[in-house]
């Protein structure tokens, strides 16, 4: 029988876990942006150095995790699991980003949620006591979205008004028993809403009934 759950929905870790590191890195537009100067790394190359905005996603996920490790004084040797994902098919960036680098790892999927499921995922993992050091990834890059999504840049066809932009940065969390920083004390899991919208172009009319329900005005 559960023993933590709140309602259908809730979480209540009976062993909070503590975020002790944290990083992040980010494109040109972002840089631009208020919140330009809390990156911990910026490009103004949108491909990042590498060929293709696939491989530069890829890079930014691997630079977050070199640095998150940085930050934390660990090493790869030190992770016990990484809980990653993106926007591509198969979370191909994570897969890439850790297929080399021999640690343990949960490709996780949830679009705009990744970041938070990731956490999530991570924070289950850390409370029960299956692992000490975890890292909770995702990535996503603006025109490696709109070639999956949409259609490529390339094709220069007019972007609609009430078309979103996709950020173009990676950033992770490294989640602990204990340490200095904040902790997870308790975690909701959303449900399925759909009203019908059907412009590929307007992510935030599709996203915007979740946060109605979410918080109620």
């Amino acid at each position: 029988m559960a023993k933590y759950n709140q309602g259908r929905q809730s979480i209540l870790f009976p062993n909070a876990p503590t975020i002790t590191a944290w990083a992040s890195v980010a494109g040109k537009k972002e840089s631009e942006g208020p919140l330009g100067s809390y990156f911990d790394q910026t490009s103004q190359d949108t491909y990042w150095g590498e060929k293709s905005w696939e491989k530069a996603e890829c890079h930014m996920q691997k630079t977050a995790l070199s640095l998150l490790l940085d930050k934390a004084g660990k090493s790869m040797e030190d992770l016990d699991l990484v809980c990653s994902g993106d926007l591509l098919n198969q979370c191909i960036s994570s897969s890439f980003a850790l297929r080399n680098l021999k640690v343990p790892a949960l490709g996780l999927y949830g679009a705009c949620s990744t970041m938070a499921e990731s956490l999530l995922v991570a924070s289950m993992a850390v409370s029960g006591g299956f692992a000490d050091h975890v890292a909770a990834m995702t990535s996503s890059h603006f025109a490696a979205s709109e070639r999956q999504y949409r259609f490529p840049l390339g094709y220069g066809g007019q972007r609609a008004p009430t078309a979103q932009w996709t950020v173009t940065g990676a950033g992770g969390l490294l989640l602990c028993p204990s340490g200095s920083g904040p902790q997870v004390e308790a975690a909701t899991i959303g449900t399925i809403v759909d009203l019908g919208i059907t412009d590929a172009g307007n992510m935030g009319a599709a996203m915007a009934p979740v946060d109605v329900k979410v918080r109620p005005y």
